[in-house]
Formats: C-alpha cells, sequence, structure tokens
C-alpha cells in the first residue's frame, strides 16, 4: 500500500493505530488481518487510481468507485500462487468489504480523527440469501458408518465429529481443546470462543464415551511429548484446522455424499437446526454456541418446509384447540 500523508497523519500510522484498538479490543488475530488486508486494499485502489485525498473529505464516492471495482475484479486475481482465475467476487463477500470500511470510519470517527463520518449512512450493498445446507440423519450415518474405527485415525476422525455434531463448537474452538477442558464426569466441556470468553458446553453421554475410548486407547500413541491437547501432532501442538477440513472432504467423498459441502462449519449448522427441530431453547442454545447475539443463533437455523409444519402444529391455536375437528358451519 502506498503510505500518503493525511492531516498529518499518514495511512500507515492510522491503520497501525486501529491494529492497537482492535487489540485492546480481544479480536482475534484472523479478525484484526482480515479487517486490516480489506483497508490495505482500499487505500491502494484509491491511491492507484488517484482518488486518495485527506480522510476528512472521502466518503460515499470514492466507496461506490471501489464497489464497482470489486464488482468486476475476478477472484485470486492478485494471488501469484493461484493459477486458476475463475468467477468473480461474490455479493457476500463484496458486502464483507464494505463492512470493514464503514468499521474503519466508525473507529476514525470515534477517536476523534474525523469531525463527521461520511459513511454512517452508506448503505451495505445487497446480498442474496444464502441459507447454508445442513446434514440429514442419513447423510451423517452415512458419514460415520465410512469411518474405519479399528484404526487410531478412524477412531480420532470419529470423536471429532461426534464432537462437532454434538455440540456445535466451532473447529478454531475444537482444535486447541486441552484435556484440562474436559469435565466428562458433569458431561461438559470448558470452551474458549470469540474474544477470549469462556463457556461450558454440555456432551451427550455416547460422545463422552467414545472421548473417554479415544484418550484410553489412541491418544498415547499420537504424541511422543507432553501435549495439553486433546487433539495433538506428534510434535504436541494441535492439530491444524486445515487438516481437519482435508479430512472432512475424504470421508465425505468415501461415503459418497452429494450436494453439500462436508466442513466442519456445516456441523455447527446441522447442530443449531437440529437442536430448534426438536424443541430448543433458543436462548440456551445461544450459549452453548458461544453467540453474542440472538438474532445469530436464528440465522444459524435452516428449517425444512417439513419441520416448519411440524413445529406450526404444536404451537398453532387451531391446532391446539380443535385438533382435527372444526366445529362445523351452520
Amino acid at each position: 500500500m502506498t503510505t500518503v500523508n493525511i492531516s498529518g497523519i499518514s495511512t500507515s500510522q492510522l491503520l497501525d493505530d486501529y491494529r492497537l484498538s482492535l487489540e485492546a479490543m480481544n479480536r482475534s488475530k484472523k479478525t484484526i488481518a482480515w479487517y486490516l488486508e480489506i483497508l490495505d486494499k482500499y487505500f491502494t485502489f484509491l491511491s492507484l487510481n488517484s482518488l486518495l485525498k485527506p480522510i476528512d473529505q472521502m466518503g460515499s464516492q470514492e466507496l461506490k468507485a471501489y464497489i464497482l471495482y470489486l464488482q468486476n475484479v475476478h477472484r485470486w486475481a492478485n494471488c501469484q500462487h493461484i493459477r486458476k482465475i475463475t468467477g468473480k467476487l461474490s455479493p457476500h463477500s463484496i458486502q464483507g468489504h464494505v463492512r470493514a470500511i464503514k468499521a474503519f470510519w466508525s473507529w476514525l470517527k470515534k477517536e476523534g480523527y474525523i469531525a463527521n463520518n461520511a459513511l454512517a449512512l452508506f448503505p451495505l450493498p445487497r446480498a442474496p440469501d444464502k441459507p447454508m445446507n445442513v446434514f440429514s440423519l442419513e447423510q451423517i450415518r452415512k458419514l460415520l458408518t465410512c469411518i474405519d474405527r479399528l484404526t487410531p485415525r478412524g477412531v480420532k476422525y470419529y470423536t471429532i465429529i461426534l464432537l462437532l455434531l454434538d455440540t456445535g463448537i466451532r473447529i478454531s474452538e475444537l482444535v486447541h481443546l486441552k484435556l484440562e477442558d474436559l469435565d466428562l464426569p458433569h458431561n461438559c466441556l470448558r470452551v474458549m470462543g470469540k474474544g477470549q470468553k469462556h463457556r461450558v458446553v454440555p456432551v451427550s453421554y455416547l460422545t463422552r464415551r467414545e472421548i473417554t475410548r479415544y484418550l484410553t486407547n489412541i491418544r498415547p500413541g499420537l504424541c511422543s511429548f507432553q501435549s495439553p491437547y486433546l487433539f495433538p501432532t506428534p510434535m504436541g501442538t494441535p492439530i491444524s484446522i486445515n487438516s481437519v477440513q482435508q479430512a472432512l472432504r475424504r470421508l465425505a467423498k468415501t461415503a459418497g455424499l452429494k450436494g453439500i459441502r462436508c466442513s466442519p462449519h456445516t456441523f455447527r449448522h446441522t447442530f443449531a437446526t437440529l437442536s430448534i427441530v426438536r424443541g430448543a431453547n433458543l436462548f440456551v442454545l445461544k450459549e452453548i454456541l458461544g453467540h453474542s447475539s440472538l438474532v445469530t443463533t436464528m440465522r444459524y437455523s435452516h428449517l425444512q418446509p417439513e419441520d416448519i409444519q411440524v413445529q406450526h402444529s404444536k404451537f398453532s391455536p387451531v391446532a391446539f384447540t380443535f385438533g382435527m375437528n372444526l366445529p362445523e358451519t351452520t
């Protein structure tokens, strides 16, 4: 990014100050890197197109120009290590860029770098609703059945899948689970979530049984070092997110799953959706998933029409009062 002096403060200094502010708010390293990468791209675009002005003079016109650019740029266009360039950025990705830029401008106003936030009322670009598919019970059975539980690797990933499906925890939370986080006598885990917040997550008896089997028979042979992690590598470090993602993709191919992405996040959505179908309290589910807002919890559930019909039959005043026998009209 070209460093430009804006009202006595360079863009690089502004981003450094923003990074420190995000760190002080306990934002994750991944989140901070995401914000800074987007802002770096934004200021670079403005500089290359002679649109960069003093920060208090920039607003909607510059952002509109950037959105038009994003709508036509190809994914991975500037990535040297990726040869295949296909498709354009999705509306959701573009919306994410605008969110990050608007958040930065709000911070500039809060910190006194600008007197007025010119982007406060700037609308987010519309993005179509894109509900994530969830696993059917049959797909879950196929996935678990294709795992060879006579091998150490099979037992490990059988346990991982049960944990993801039974608790709805994030993959980043799962890979960093430590032995001290287990409270198996009370059927629960202590999870470190976003913002360094701890929460207690219950586990079922069946999942506890598989964790115990894994701890007793498999884990001692996985790592020759003293490791605090539940799922360690041979060197004692936590298993990587990428390794779990790849393993799940291979298992899905072996199981012959079609039309659904077999990812850790799909298990999280499946847990949320099936929990609601079975009558879970949304407030309890919010705490289990580690959401800061009930709105987020509701977005995680993707009920099918037949599920909605079943639930409607339980709370409909007509169905509850009359059942199948409506009074005859005269």
